[in-house]
């Protein structure tokens, strides 16, 4: 009799089916898991990625530097901060300055302090001031690199607040002045063309938040109205401008917006230039008032400058300030550097004479002119003039913006960045080219070729959108945006200037 448990024919043959059957499907569900699977993986966001998001629309300061942080972390940033070891400049250098300040000083010995100081404070000294030791972490670099120059810091403050029976007042005085002397200042340059140049003002305003706003501030074009309303201001009335309402924009408002591209197009073929400059004057005289260069150096103790180009062929732009043109009036040079062709209309530079009265000033000829083609950036004359060797350059020229990196040398660049650069900086050499053997007009060559240089270079990242409100007129809403992403694209540059600029801060306060 057989077991009621063992199975029968008929149970045995659905057996074989059913095993069958799995067989048969087996491959296919395999190969949808595994297609489940990859396609899981290539769709997971990662971390960083949401996090680097984040990063790119944080609306304030703070919320950036603790995003910041998070990846910092993350990315394992902070490890590679900590391990003072690299290729890229002379640690061991470094590692024994920095412990030789602190045995100097903690024998008493002020006149070997002031011997090592004086002999090694440069601003580059073993390659620290390298752009790419600030290209791999979002906050800071190499500690060791941050630890000797807070130590510098520290040396120097020592010296400035105390006094020694070694070092008299006068010798003291002496080091601080020949020892800045030597280590040169800082310049920021504004670059900048219609409503893009708005972007300069959020560079500013972060810089000036974090207290690393340069003394001597440079503008041309826009750039040039941007580096007059800051400079007309002391330090403790610059925020106000930044405020809603800080800016008077009356004049563009009378325009209104209705017919405005129309107005445009019927002035450019009647005239030939876009923009009324009478309301540009009007809109920089209600904000700058008629101080003259040397009335605003007064004020804010900010050295400003401005770009202008002369008519005459062949002759270089001259560069306005307080040394140079003390008694021109600021609003007349800034809409004289912004009188560029196709923009705006020719500019006379205005002055006071010896009794307030407004005069025409002596060479009146400066205006836009193809010559301004052939001429040389500021940093020549401000280096001359100002011992300026270190620029901090902010670029809103809508023909060279897009062409530049948009982080620190390349801080999270992707190849797809990189790749993007070196083309972009291929076509303006073939159009170098082509201006050469005289198949391109120079004018039109110029606008490619960008003349001022930054150790530090800032740029917006644009969208087509931005194209289309490129000649618009300014109103407090595009302020605002434009004052936001000039603050987002500063903040990634912070602590790379903050390094650069630390031991000539220190220097500053020594000679007050």
């Amino acid at each position: 009799m057989s077991n009621s448990m063992e199975p029968t024919f008929d149970n045995r043959l659905i057996t074989v089916r059913l095993r069958l059957s799995d067989m048969t499907t087996f491959p296919s569900n395999i190969a949808c898991s595994w297609l489940r699977g990859v396609s899981g993986y290539l769709m997971r966001t990662k971390p960083e990625d949401s996090l680097r998001e984040r990063l790119s629309q944080a609306k304030t300061y703070a919320e950036w530097e603790m995003i910041a942080a998070d990846l910092d972390i993350i990315l394992g940033n902070d490890v590679w901060k900590a391990d003072a070891t690299s290729n890229i400049y002379d640690y061991k250098l470094i590692q024994f300055r920095l412990e030789h300040l602190a045995e100097v000083r903690d024998s008493g010995d002020v006149a070997e302090l002031i011997y090592l100081l004086r002999s090694g404070l440069l601003r580059n000294l073993g390659g620290i001031g390298d752009p790419r030791l600030f290209s791999r972490s979002y906050l800071g670099t190499k500690s060791l690199i941050e630890d000797y120059l807070n130590q510098v810091v520290t040396q120097l403050q020592y010296i400035q607040r105390n006094d020694f029976e070694v070092l008299s007042p006068q010798q003291k005085v002496e080091f601080f002045h020949d020892t800045r002397q030597s280590f040169g200042n800082t310049a920021l340059l504004l670059e900048g063309g219609a409503t893009f140049g708005l972007f300069h003002l959020g560079v500013v305003k972060a810089l000036s938040e974090h207290h690393l706003l340069p003394r001597i501030i440079s503008g041309s074009s826009v750039g040039a109205l941007i580096a007059a309303l800051v400079c007309v201001h002391t330090e403790q009335d610059l925020p106000c401008i930044f405020q809603p309402g800080g800016i008077n924009l009356k004049a563009f408002a009378k325009k209104g917006i209705k017919g405005n591209i129309t107005r445009k197009i019927t002035r450019l073929l009647k005239y030939g230039y876009l923009m009324d400059v009478k309301v540009l004057e009007d809109c920089v005289r209600s904000n700058v008032g008629d101080l003259t260069f040397e009335e605003a150096y007064a004020r804010s103790k900010r050295v400003l400058n401005i770009t202008v180009a002369s008519t005459r062929k062949y002759e270089v732009p001259r560069l306005l300030n307080y040394l140079t043109a003390p008694n021109v009036l600021i609003w007349s040079a800034a809409c004289a550097s912004a009188a560029v062709m196709g923009l705006y209309e020719s500019v006379d530079l205005l002055a006071k004479d010896n009794y307030g009265n407004i005069v025409h000033w002596s060479p009146s000829a400066i205006s836009w002119s193809d010559s301004s083609c052939e001429s040389d950036s500021p940093e020549i004359r401000l280096a001359e003039q100002f011992n300026v060797n270190h620029f901090i350059l902010s670029q809103a020229n809508p023909y060279i913006a897009p062409f530049l990196s948009k982080c620190p040398q390349g801080q999270g660049d992707s190849l797809s960045d990189k790749l993007f650069i070196f083309l972009s900086s291929e076509i303006r050499h073939r159009l170098h080219q082509l201006a050469q053997i005289g198949l391109m007009p120079r004018t039109l060559q110029t606008l490619f070729e960008q003349r001022a240089q930054g150790h530090i270079t800032i740029a917006p990242p644009l969208s087509s959108m931005d194209f289309y409100q490129l000649f618009s007129n300014p109103t407090y809403a595009s302020l605002n945006y434009w004052i936001l992403k000039g603050e987002q694209s500063t903040w990634p540059f912070l602590s790379f200037i903050r390094s650069r600029t630390k031991i000539e801060l220190a220097l500053d306060k020594g000679n007050q």
